[in-house]
């Protein structure tokens, strides 16, 4: 298991908001969760480079951004609350497919 990630100064709104804006990735930076932050961006710009030519890039680009943002926003309520988190840590299940420990 890895580290656990300790931020009670975390704004669960700014790191969503980030996560949407920025290409899904960087809420997950601020808060220490690199391996997230570095397999969302590339999903986000496989997603916008290879996939753009059949005209589902932009949805499954902007569909990331959305996931990626909301995930984020509740692992910084976690940490806002005083909580831990692990690196890898995924508040919506269906992620742990993806990103595991």
């Amino acid at each position: 298991m890895g580290e656990m990630i300790q931020k009670p100064d975390a704004n669960p709104i700014l790191l969503g908001a980030l996560n949407f804006l920025i290409a899904g990735c960087v809420g997950y930076f601020m808060i220490g969760q690199k391996k997230k932050a570095i397999m969302s961006l590339v999903g986000w710009l496989v997603s916008y480079v290879l996939l753009s030519w059949c005209g589902i890039g932009i949805l499954t680009g902007f569909a990331i951004q959305c996931i990626t943002g909301y995930d984020v926003y509740l692992l910084g309520q976690k940490l806002q609350a005083g909580e831990s988190i692990g690196e890898n840590e995924n508040a919506l299940d269906f992620l742990n497919s993806i990103f595991k420990d």
